[in-house]
């Protein structure tokens, strides 16, 4: 449950043996190796169903709980196993079912109640802590596999303390008729569903978390506080931490005062760990529920599956609600806050970034909407912040209209959570469909239509902001006017709605990858709904410029890094061409955005300057290869056809230095910048030679 290690080029399970040959070597693994592992992970898992079918003698509890931690690391095993290979919809099931197992080893030695794991027997915190990782390990498959609403899903079924069905342990293990190769083993329901279902889609619990979803309703608020405000609460918690024991009480202290802070049902307020909470309606009703105490990680994690769902609506309220009580919980400069940094890095910079786009900085009123502005995202999404005017009668068609195409939609959250359950846990599904996030199901979070920002982590500086692209200042060729269509609508707006595909390389997107972000980034574009998701702004690059170019460990590089990044450049621009070609798309192109200044004095300002010279290098290659905002009709011959360059990454940079360094007025969290980029991007589209239609 660690992105991070999970992105590395992972070697197989065999090829850590001391005996192991590609141990030694330090080799990545080969297919050979990863099928040695399914072969191993399968075996056990065969051998438990075939004991259980033929062995009708009772069994110890010892013996029983022992065969089934066998089969939980089995199916553990094998689905590590898939992912490293790029069958992320087969590992899926094998994640959901030693979830399923870790749950039945928890009621078999009575801990079923074992809420807080420090008050367990020690037997019973080993299961109740093997469970919660459990199910962190299959929120974060469901979120590869393109779900990232079903991971969301289940970890706020975990922490309400719903039940799994422990009879669906026992699984057929006849064939489904595809081999191995396909289906990654002989499970007859391993990588039928595009993402397993392992807990119960029909019951109260999940019945329960959908209504209470549907309970969040966006929109304008007049007594939520600003994102200003609750920063300067953060800093009196800060100033005052020797005397505030408990910052989560002080902070829900403070939001209480806001009448609007008050409806949020208590099964959704999962970073409550101490019963700061009180009482609510939902509670009275139901009566006094017990929920499972959340692990820091896991925390992050639900904070991260969230925010970045594509849904938007109550996932995004929720998301940004928690955030003052998480940024109390976890101070950057905390000691749990470098624990988590060091052993969940990519979890922790995550929880960082995001509270830097939904919160900000703190700045003076009068000082806001002046220059450089960053708009965080609790201001947009409570209707706090004041989009910038348009100078001028202009507005956007859905602004004319009064009310956008998808706000005539007037669909739940559980509606649509529903009709994905019910769709992925369909016997009869295609096992090559996935249901799309159609424009009826997209919740009424913008009056605007969405584009969709695909790829690395970078998709999350546009996220939730809104585009406004003045087609009056799209550059003419040849004296060239306006047409008809521009003049009767000379404003497109566009709200950006994130589907990241984590952790994802430029050199992944090759159509012969097989590792596990090229499957998430084809099933994120495979969703998309099909009147909306003909444009994309991608993202890709920076973690090739970081920590992949110029590896000796990385097969397909040369050693020469100038060359490494030409080809890798030219390969990943003729990949997406092949994309764009394959699913009908316009794929529009963020360069690769720099790092801010840090300090020199921790010894790492040789490798900074390094990448720097590699990114401003990638960039430089991305601009010569796609031309300078030339039209596509300019350039028939083109062989990069559909795909188009954003070209704003000068202007990132900042004025007084010589490097590739980042101005300060964009910078999120020294690696990521802010939503201040937004204007570059909307002027970056008017430049780049994109069909404007097609957004």
């Amino acid at each position: 449950m660690n992105y991070a290690e999970d992105r590395l080029d992972r070697r197989a399970r065999s090829a850590h043996s001391p005996e192991s040959e590609a141990g030694k070597k330090g080799d990545t693994p080969t297919q050979d190796q990863l099928a040695r592992d399914l072969k191993r992970a399968y075996d056990v898992i065969i051998s438990y169903h075939s004991r259980s079918d033929s062995d009708a003698r009772p069994r110890s509890d010892d013996d029983d709980i022992s065969l089934h931690r066998d089969l939980r690391a089995a199916h553990e095993l094998a689905g590590k196993t898939l992912r490293d290979g790029g069958q992320n919809r087969q590992a899926v099931f094998h994640f959901g079912m030693a979830w399923r197992i870790c749950h039945w080893l928890e009621k078999r030695n009575n801990n079923s109640f074992c809420r807080d794991t420090s008050s367990c027997t020690p037997g019973a915190k080993d299961e109740a802590e093997n469970e919660w990782r459990s199910v962190g390990d299959y929120a974060q498959i469901c979120e590869l596999a393109g779900f990232p609403e079903i991971g969301a899903l289940s970890l706020l079924f975990y922490r309400a303390g719903g039940n799994l069905d422990v009879e669906s342990i026992a699984l057929s293990s006849s064939t489904n008729g595809v081999s191995q190769q396909d289906y990654g083993c002989d499970l007859a329901e391993c990588g039928t569903s595009p993402c397993f279902i392992a807990f119960p889609t029909k019951s109260n619990v999940v019945d329960d978390i959908l209504q209470a979803l549907d309970s969040l309703q966006l929109g304008p608020n007049d007594h939520v506080p600003t994102s200003s405000d609750i920063l300067s609460h953060l800093a009196h918690l800060a100033r005052n931490s020797s005397t505030i024991r408990d910052p989560v009480s002080a902070m829900h202290a403070f939001l209480s005062e806001q009448q609007s802070m008050k409806e949020v049902p208590s099964i959704l307020q999962f970073w409550d760990d101490a019963g700061h909470i009180s009482a609510s309606k939902d509670q009275q009703q139901v009566g006094k529920i017990e929920y499972h105490v959340l692990p820091p990680v896991i925390l992050l994690l639900l904070l991260k599956l969230l925010y970045s769902s594509p849904i938007s609506g109550p996932f995004l309220k929720l998301s940004c609600i928690s955030m003052p009580y998480l940024a109390g919980k976890f101070p950057p400069a905390s000691a749990e806050g470098k624990l988590l940094a060091r052993h969940y890095k990519s979890h922790w910079a995550y929880y960082v970034f995001i509270r830097s786009l939904v919160l900000g900085e703190r700045m003076k009123k009068h000082r806001r909407g002046k220059g450089i502005h960053h708009v965080p995202v609790w201001d947009v999404v409570f209707g706090l912040e004041m989009q910038p005017q348009i100078i001028g009668p202009k507005k956007c068609e859905e602004e004319k209209k009064g009310s956008g195409p998808i706000l005539e939609w007037e669909a739940t959250t559980s509606n649509y959570c529903s009709k994905i359950l019910h769709a992925c846990s369909s016997k009869s599904i295609d096992p090559i469909a996935f249901p799309c996030i159609t424009q009826q199901q997209i919740s009424s979070f913008s009056a605007h239509p969405p584009i969709f920002v695909v790829g690395d982590s970078h998709v999350l500086s546009l996220a939730w902001q809104t585009l406004r692209i003045d087609l009056s200042k799209v550059p003419r060729v040849n004296g060239e006017t306006q047409n008809e269509n521009d003049q009767k609508q000379s404003l497109i707006c566009r709200t950006a709605f994130p589907f990241p595909a984590t952790g994802m390389k430029a050199w992944h997107v090759r159509p012969s990858s097989r590792f596990f972000t090229h499957y998430n980034l084809h099933a994120c574009i495979q969703r998309l709904p099909p009147l909306w998701g003909r444009s994309i702004i991608l993202s890709a690059g920076e973690i090739d410029c970081r920590e992949g170019i110029g590896g000796s460990l990385l097969q397909g590089y040369y050693r020469n890094c100038g060359d490494a990044v030409e080809r890798t450049v030219i390969e990943y621009l003729t990949s997406l061409t092949s994309l764009a070609e394959k699913y009908k798309l316009q794929i529009l192109v963020m360069p690769v955005a720099p790092h801010a200044y840090r300090s020199e004095k921790n010894g790492k300002s040789v490798g900074r300057a390094k990448r720097r010279e590699t990114m401003l290098l990638w960039n430089k290659i991305l601009r010569r290869e796609l031309g300078n905002g030339k039209k596509e009709t300019d350039n028939p011959h083109s062989k990069y056809d559909r795909v188009f360059l954003l070209d704003y990454d000068k202007r990132l940079q900042h004025p007084d230095r010589t490097e590739f360094v980042l101005h300060p007025s964009y910078n999120a969290d020294y690696t990521h910048v802010n939503s201040a980029v937004v204007p570059l991007v909307e002027d970056a589209i008017l430049h780049c030679g994109c069909d404007m239609t097609s957004l």
